[in-house]
């Protein structure tokens, strides 16, 4: 009789956090997401020495950072550090639901899903006060040119706004709205910290710094780098939209190398959000599209004119004009 192989256990997370309370929370949400706590103690009660006995695959970290803890993981340490989990809302505080889709969409990003999904609750809708719906264009190699076809071809009096994920030199970031904002009507502009995205923007995502979104929809800038190879990181970004928007948001992947935001986009799929995708005839690279019609995530596929038609359609369906 054959027997079974056991299950792989699951992805373990080191912690080494400054506060009691936030030690706890961070341990009972790591465990509730289905990954394993390996270590969790006070940053003041560790040596350096002690860390590299640590078997595990990922480092989160909420300490400060001038530290010889810190300066030793960034030196040695073989696998991923995660810096902070921002500030952790009270259980019976409505921001704690996002708090916990944010972090568990970052651990995702890094380790893989774990084998058995958790079932997280849902975050209270709170939409911006446009109560226009938000999109994801991510895009690389050729992304420039095929996202300003489909803004070309697509009216700026539709109830949707974009966030624009490129992934680009920062050199370029700043010149970006220029270049897609001839010849269309979007308003295009790079990130202001409190901001609100309205119905006709585009933001353009920041290459050096992270983005998040308040229970508002506001733009938050956080002084850190995106995690992962990619500046900005689609993977991130894409998180971040399901927990702010959902269910008024969607993403469309653009020309581009690479497998930035496959998984986010599966996750988007599970919750019966839209992914689109350029169609690989179109496309200057096709890689990028193509990893997300392989796994099975793209709802749609089309060229960049092709998916504006698409767009126009989808609104009218999904959120009709008023009067």
């Amino acid at each position: 009789m054959t027997e079974t192989p056991a299950p792989a256990p699951a992805p373990a997370v080191a912690l080494l956090v400054a506060s009691n309370s936030g030690r706890s929370s961070l341990a009972q949400a790591v465990q509730a997401f289905g990954y394993r706590v390996v270590f969790n103690a006070l940053p003041a009660q560790v040596q350096p020495a002690q860390l590299g006995a640590v078997m595990t695959d990922l480092w989160l970290l909420d300490m400060a950072e001038e530290s010889p803890l810190v300066d030793w993981l960034l030196e040695h340490s073989p696998v991923p550090l995660l810096f902070g989990a921002g500030e952790i809302p009270p259980p019976q505080h409505e921001d704690h639901v996002r708090w916990q889709r944010r972090l568990f969409g970052k651990l995702c990003a890094l380790l893989g899903e774990p084998a058995v999904l958790p079932s997280l609750p849902s975050a209270p809708v709170q939409p911006p006060q446009t109560h226009c719906c938000v999109w994801l264009l991510g895009a690389s190699l050729g992304g420039p040119a095929a996202v300003k076809r489909f803004l070309d071809a697509l009216p700026a009096q539709l109830p949707i706004a974009f966030v624009y994920a490129q992934h680009i030199d920062a050199g370029f970031e700043q010149q970006l709205p220029r270049i897609l904002g001839r010849e269309n009507a979007w308003h295009i502009r790079n990130c202001v910290e409190g901001s609100q995205l309205q119905p006709g923007e585009v933001l353009v995502a920041p290459i050096s710094q992270t983005l998040s979104f308040g229970p508002q929809g506001q733009l938050q800038m956080h002084d850190r780098p995106w995690p992962g190879a990619y500046q900005p990181a689609i993977e991130s970004l894409l998180d971040e939209l399901a927990v702010a928007f959902a269910p008024s948001c969607g993403a469309i992947i653009f020309s581009g190398m690479g497998e930035d935001g496959v998984e986010a986009c599966g996750r988007m799929r599970r919750q019966g959000m839209e992914i689109w995708t350029q169609s690989a005839a179109s496309a200057a690279c096709a890689t990028m599209p193509q990893a997300v019609r392989q796994a099975g995530y793209s709802s749609r596929e089309g060229s960049p004119e092709e998916l504006a038609v698409a767009m126009r359609q989808w609104l009218e369906q999904e959120r009709p004009l008023a009067g």
